[in-house]
């Protein structure tokens, strides 16, 4: 359902009312009604102080991973800024993503643990204070106890193909500590905007309207349709030019928000955007600016808009990425195998370069102790539900494929790729479907996983990110920075 503001006096709907609601109180804010004249002004009387009040700025971050988040929470507290992050999908997180299935089944679909170079950067003060609060906890390495058997593991010929070469097997080392979200990884993206970033999330219709100077607002489910420079060549120099209608912002954007089945539609004006999302999508919505601007070149300003939009584009455009298919899987029985995460030595053999058992993991459903399909409710399919009332009491495994693998089937439908994955996961480990039944197998691909070339140095902080600040136009991520959840967060931090 489309929510529009009515043409007409005569028609009544929630978002005309919203609206008529929201105009008393603007009204009533500037309007003194002791006296029955309505344009009698009330006055704000001086500051005590006399001192120049800071104007506040808005910016908006576009994107809701690590990145965004980290951007987000650097943001957080000042009282002249009001941040603002949306996110396309339906959670926060990007690719540290969950997901459930009948109950007790549960994987990590997208990164499988974290780690943190460094126990100075940012993303490593978060693991310390996600596992102050629960939400985080130590699955391998460090004072993991019992700590899960993790390490890397090489292959070996036998008739039909490769096997795991057992006597390859390399543990981690103990001082490489990797940590997970608890009940799942995607509960450390909700306790950064909400515990660290201390961000709000207001009703979709109500984005913006209450916002508070210092407290972040997030939203999932809400999409910049379009943004567009609101000063252009051709209006003057940059920024000391006349502004498009009126306005004294540097981006307008249309936001489209989904919210209870309806789809609201919210003009926005902003001081700052940020562009927290892959490369291609950055790519993209700089494309979509350049457009809006109007010229190439300087258009004889001195400043070079265009250009300078052109060269934040041009840099996004060039990153180059591996996709990456993931497999979920589930058996009936356990596999009973002496580790619970087997990194692949190259080359990868039969393609597939990580798997984990998920149900080894801190807060997961143990295997057999689950309450199968009937906690499963509604939403799942019945045909799903249906297979068997033990569904939902599997151990549950991840499989993730090779870059060449994922690179060459990038196009294949998830179907396919998780039957190939499943029987390539179950020859490489010595098992059969006759003995090991698959309860479920799924998959999903990850487009541009691994970035190749990254356009920012992790090194050095001032280069995790882009950023013009006469644009007012920045851009951060793992292509900026790394290829790692934690690159991807510092670099957030480092350009908020």
């Amino acid at each position: 359902t489309l929510r529009v503001r009515p043409a007409g006096a005569l028609v009544s709907t929630r978002g005309h009312r919203v609206a008529r609601r929201r105009a008393d109180r603007r009204l009533a804010a500037r309007s003194d009604y002791s006296t029955n004249d309505r344009d009698v002004s009330v006055e704000k009387p001086p500051s005590d102080d006399g001192a120049k009040q800071t104007p506040v700025k808005k910016v908006v971050i576009i994107g809701g991973g690590l990145a965004g988040l980290g951007c987000l929470a650097s943001l957080s507290g000042h009282k002249h800024i009001n941040a603002t992050l949306l996110e396309s999908t339906r959670v926060l997180g990007g690719r540290v993503r969950s997901k459930a299935a009948l109950g007790a089944l549960a994987w990590d679909q997208g990164a499988s643990y974290f780690t943190a170079k460094d126990p100075s950067t940012p993303f490593a003060e978060v693991l310390r204070k996600g596992r102050a609060d629960g939400v985080v906890e130590l699955w391998a390495g460090g004072d993991a106890s019992p700590g899960a058997r993790v390490g890397t593991m090489g292959t070996k010929e036998e008739a039909g193909g490769h096997v795991l070469d057992e006597s390859s097997w390399e543990p981690f080392a103990a001082s490489k500590e990797l940590y997970v979200g608890v009940p799942s990884m995607a509960e450390l993206p909700v306790f950064v905007a909400e515990k660290v970033a201390n961000a709000v999330r207001p009703e979709a219709s109500w984005l913006g309207d209450n916002a508070v100077p210092g407290t972040p607002e997030y939203l999932t489910n809400a999409f910049a349709d379009r943004i567009q420079a609101l000063r252009t060549q051709d209006t003057g120099a940059w920024p000391a030019n006349v502004p498009h209608s009126g306005s004294d912002r540097n981006w307008g954007l249309m936001i489209r928000c989904r919210e209870g089945g309806h789809m609201w539609y919210k003009p926005w004006e902003s001081d700052v955007v940020v562009l927290a999302t892959q490369a291609p999508a950055a790519a993209k919505l700089t494309a979509q600016i350049l457009k809006s601007v109007g010229a190439d070149g300087d258009g004889g300003d001195g400043y070079g808009i265009a250009s300078k939009i052109l060269a934040m584009a041009s840099a996004a455009d060039r990153i180059r990425g591996n996709h990456c298919w993931s497999l979920t899987v589930a058996f009936a029985e356990p596999l009973n195998l002496p580790y619970e995460g087997v990194m692949m030595k190259e080359p990868f053999d039969d393609g597939i370069a990580w798997f984990a058992n998920n149900s080894s993991k801190p807060g997961r459903p143990e295997p057999g102790k689950g309450k199968g399909a009937q906690t499963a409710g509604w939403a799942y399919r019945w045909a799903e539900v249906g297979t068997s009332l033990t569904v939902g009491q599997g151990e549950c495994w991840v499989v993730q494929a090779s870059p060449e693998w994922s690179n060459e089937r990038a196009e294949m439908s998830p179907d396919d790729a998780a039957k190939e994955l499943c029987e390539a996961f179950l020859k490489l480990v010595g098992r059969s479907e006759s003995e090991v039944k698959p309860v479920h197998v799924k998959a999903v691909i990850w487009k541009f996983a691994y970035p190749l070339n990254p356009a920012g140095d992790p090194s050095d902080d001032s280069k995790r990110y882009l950023f013009d600040p006469d644009l007012g136009l920045g851009a951060c991520g793992d292509w900026t920075s790394g290829p790692r959840a934690g690159d991807a967060y510092d670099s957030g931090v480092a350009l908020g």
